[in-house]
């Protein structure tokens, strides 16, 4: 593993049991906990992002909807009237 350029120092603070869990996991990985916690800060921020753009569209989808003027049904309405 690389040591990351250009990077910003920040600290953290874990309870006892987070911190003993990640730095078991890094040494039996090889790892070193800054790596690890690069790795899963990137990860986690990008599903953070997914989940917002997918916001974001469904919000932008929903205004477009409300727009059309066309009414929604609710799951119970369209059961009722398919007979189910």
């Amino acid at each position: 593993m690389q040591a990351v350029r250009n990077s910003k120092v920040m600290s953290l603070s874990f309870q006892p049991d987070i911190f003993n869990r990640i730095t078991a996991y890094c040494a039996e990985r090889g790892c070193t906990r800054s790596w690890f916690m690069s790795k899963a800060a990137e990860l986690f921020l990008d599903d953070c992002l997914e989940d917002k753009d997918d916001y974001e569209a469904a919000a932008a989808a929903w205004t477009a909807y409300e727009k059309t003027g066309k009414k929604a049904h609710s799951a119970e309405e369209v059961f009722s009237k398919a007979g189910l």
